[in-house]
């Protein structure tokens, strides 16, 4: 971001700085300047948000409309405690309520945000908003050519281009709100030093939901802070549409699925998704057989080696091994992999449908605000006769 230099020329100074000041004061007394001008202007009992959002999926946030503001509830249950952070997100123009600090109160629309995590990307372009991106935790990890350009051509800044957020950066980058990520030994002492600043911080922790629809929803925390209620109603309306009609046809032809184990091990310890965590939604809307359904699990189910083994004999699918590309990948890491029957007959996915060599996953940026397609992705796996025009978007098949 480029950043005028300034001469200091004292002779330009003396001529100059008393007719400055004389200016400034002038202005500031006109009677007709921005402030009395918003003032004159508000109406208490108009409705400045006409189009609002309802949140059906989403676990860890909330909204509630009020006249020229809005109040954004962010739900963290993380680190061992629970707790409700509130926003009030007041529109350009109109006074502020009372009772919110100045790092928990925001006025909409934003001009420039700041992102934390990939998973926001996604979210910008589903919006046409990338104008309003000003600055990426690290372009290494972003997958979309769009942000890389703007990176490329300084319009948009690398908070942490070494790995830790730069708050002194963050602070001279001018951004109005940074959208970070709330999630246990996040970076909260660098978070509250931008608060302390002004800055307001707003974790995302769509991480935490456990359905495809609820992660997706959180592009509704972005379209607040833009005002653009229409807009995400119309594009969240048809991704669900899109969504059920896939769900409806699992629903009519698929009585009993394939049985499928996921996850690979590390050393001597096997984890599993858990019968209750998002890796297994993800199986179970596809009707899947999963031998831990029954698990009670949010997160991952740690196993031995053995005794996802002698499943893994006769699972038809393999889901999700780690970081394997391949099946020599596979192979490598133990060769009593090449006994399984997802192995022998090449049933083997994972999620590096689109990823770039230094690290990027779309599955982590589009494919969060595009559930409908991942749910295609698993539907064309396990059960190809339904969607036989379907080509894989996020999940590869190892070859």
């Amino acid at each position: 971001m480029q950043r005028l230099r300034f001469k200091h020329y004292h002779r330009w100074a003396d001529n100059t700085l008393p007719w400055l000041l004389l200016l400034a004061l002038f202005v500031g007394c006109s009677p007709s300047n921005k402030s009395s001008e918003d003032a004159q202007s508000f109406d208490p009992n108009h409705d400045y948000f006409p189009e609002k959002i309802s949140i059906d999926h989403a676990v860890g946030f909330d909204v509630a409309y009020h006249n020229n503001w809005k109040e954004l509830q962010i739900f963290r249950h993380y680190n061992d405690f629970v707790d409700t952070v509130r926003f009030a997100l007041v529109q350009e123009g109109t006074p502020k309520p009372k009772g919110y600090a100045k790092n928990r109160t925001v006025q909409v629309p934003v001009a420039q945000i700041g992102s934390m995590s990939t998973t926001h990307i996604g979210m910008f372009e589903m919006l046409n908003a990338l104008d309003n991106l000003k600055a990426v935790e690290t372009a290494k990890y972003i997958s979309s050519e769009k942000v890389h350009k703007l990176i490329e051509d300084q319009k948009v800044l690398e908070l942490a281009p070494a790995g830790m957020l730069n708050t002194e950066l963050a602070i001279a980058s001018e951004i109005d709100v940074l959208l970070g990520v709330g999630y246990p030994n996040s970076q909260n002492d660098s978070y509250q030093e931008l608060e302390n600043a002004g800055i307001p911080v707003l974790l995302n922790a769509d991480w935490q939901e456990l359905n495809l629809l609820g992660r997706a929803e959180w592009v509704k925390v972005l379209a607040l802070l833009l005002n653009k209620e229409q807009e995400v109603n119309a594009a969240f309306s048809k991704i669900e549409s899109e969504y059920n009609e896939v769900l409806q046809l699992v629903e009519n032809n698929v009585e009993q699925g394939p049985m499928t184990i996921t996850g690979i091990a590390q050393g001597d310890a096997w984890f599993v998704a858990g019968g209750k965590s998002f890796g297994y939604h993800v199986l179970e809307i596809a009707n899947v057989q999963y031998p831990w359904s029954n698990d009670k699990s949010t997160g991952s189910l740690k196993l031995d080696f053995e005794t996802v083994y002698e499943f893994g004999l006769e699972a038809d699918y393999w889901m999700v091994p780690g970081s394997a590309k391949s099946l020599s990948d596979i192979e490598q890491r133990d060769m009593r992999y090449t006994d399984f029957k997802s192995f022998r007959k090449q049933q083997i996915y994972n999620i590096y449908g689109r990823y770039t060599e230094g690290g990027g996953n779309d599955y982590y940026e589009s494919g969060i605000v595009n559930p409908q397609v991942i749910l295609k992705d698993v539907v064309r796996i396990f059960h190809p006769e339904l969607l036989p025009d379907h080509e894989l978007v996020y999940y590869a098949q190892l070859q």
